[in-house]
């Protein structure tokens, strides 16, 4: 397998997250599901605004996985980039044990499916950044 694969895999994950970021800030109904704070569901533009905010940085993160692959042009501080979009993907995605934690008794609470889902994609992306970045982190060197 192509080990640049990692990290466009990564990119479409961040691509997906950020397309499915843009649905939720357009509808309220779907940012109540996913549990938006009331203010910002009171709010359509405020709503709007941290929602595409949030999509802008996810369609980064994506531009970094593709710059890391060598389909697009080297960007800036790529290699301290993706180490930290991994880092945060896999931080979010941690949450996954609470869950789990959740499931077991461990822990009082709620289970909804969509924090279950979200977690899982989090970790995905996590997963697929750190591992295309270690395999072809010397290579990112070499092309600057």
């Amino acid at each position: 397998m192509d080990k640049r694969l990692w990290l466009k895999i990564a990119a479409g994950l961040s691509f997906f997250m950020a397309i499915c970021q843009t649905v939720i800030s357009l509808s309220p109904a779907a940012a109540a599901y996913f549990q938006a704070p009331p203010p910002l569901l009171e709010n359509r533009l405020q709503l709007f605004l941290v929602g595409e905010g949030a999509a802008v940085i996810l369609v980064i993160f994506g531009l970094y996985a593709l710059s890391g692959a060598g389909s697009i042009r080297y960007l800036p501080l790529l290699r301290l980039g993706l180490t930290g979009i991994s880092s945060l993907y896999l931080l979010r995605g941690l949450f996954f044990i609470f869950t789990v934690l959740t499931i077991l008794g461990v822990l009082e609470g709620e289970i909804l499916i969509q924090g279950v889902i979200s977690h899982l994609v989090f970790l995905a992306a996590g997963i697929t950044y750190a591992v295309g970045t270690v395999l072809n982190w010397k290579e990112m060197q070499i092309r600057r």
